[in-house]
């Protein structure tokens, strides 16, 4: 098991707090006003933790998986759909192509504050791509660039990018022959005395 993958397990009990909360549904309300009249059959939740991001897509989405390394995390995301049989969890590192069991097309991608946590997340965009149905569409949320001061303990919280810049993403999109890319920065988180942009990366494949 992995250092990060052992943060997480160790901090999903305690992960749902009222900040953590609010902050998803800021996330939720940016992504939900790009999806005005786009039917979602399928979504995918990279990185879903306990699912407080899927949860906001339960009514306008035919069928939602999500996606997470850490036992810990799922357990809590399974328990909070339990009742929701168009709600499904599988446990992977797509990085170590050991997700298999994704064999559908979505309509929406998203993932809330886990491309920093990923080595090659230029890579795991493409496969991301790969998976989008036609029209659909991939939702980034994540740190701007920072100077590596936002996470206390960088090696052992797994954080392997300091962010990313609206440059960077720019060029992922252009050199993954995305058809249209927007970004935007849609919450400020303050720590350290200082504040930190979180930003919203929108990547459209028009098939």
């Amino acid at each position: 098991m992995t250092k990060p993958t052992e943060h997480f397990n160790s901090a999903a009990e305690t992960w749902d707090s009222e900040e953590t909360i609010h902050r998803t549904s800021v996330f939720a309300a940016a992504i939900k006003k790009h999806l005005i009249d786009h039917k979602i059959n399928n979504l995918l939740d990279f990185g879903c933790g306990t699912g407080l991001l899927t949860e906001h897509f339960l009514d306008s989405s035919s069928s939602l998986t999500g996606i997470d390394t850490s036992v810990g995390m799922l357990e809590k995301f399974n328990r909070r759909f339990q009742h929701q049989d168009h709600v499904k969890s599988l446990a992977g590192n797509v990085e170590d192509e050991s997700m298999s069991e994704i064999d559908e097309s979505y309509d929406v991608i998203m993932s809330s504050m886990a491309f920093h946590h990923l080595k090659d997340p230029k890579k795991v965009l493409k496969l991301f791509k790969k998976y989008l149905a036609p029209n659909g569409k991939i939702f980034i949320i994540d740190l701007d660039e920072e100077d590596g001061t936002f996470h206390p303990d960088n090696k052992g919280m797994g954080v392997e990018h300091f962010g990313f810049s609206q440059k960077e993403f720019q060029t992922w999109a252009n050199e993954l022959g995305f058809k249209k890319f927007s970004y935007e920065i849609v919450f400020e988180m303050n720590k350290n005395q200082r504040s930190y942009g979180i930003g919203l990366a929108i990547f459209e494949d028009s098939k």
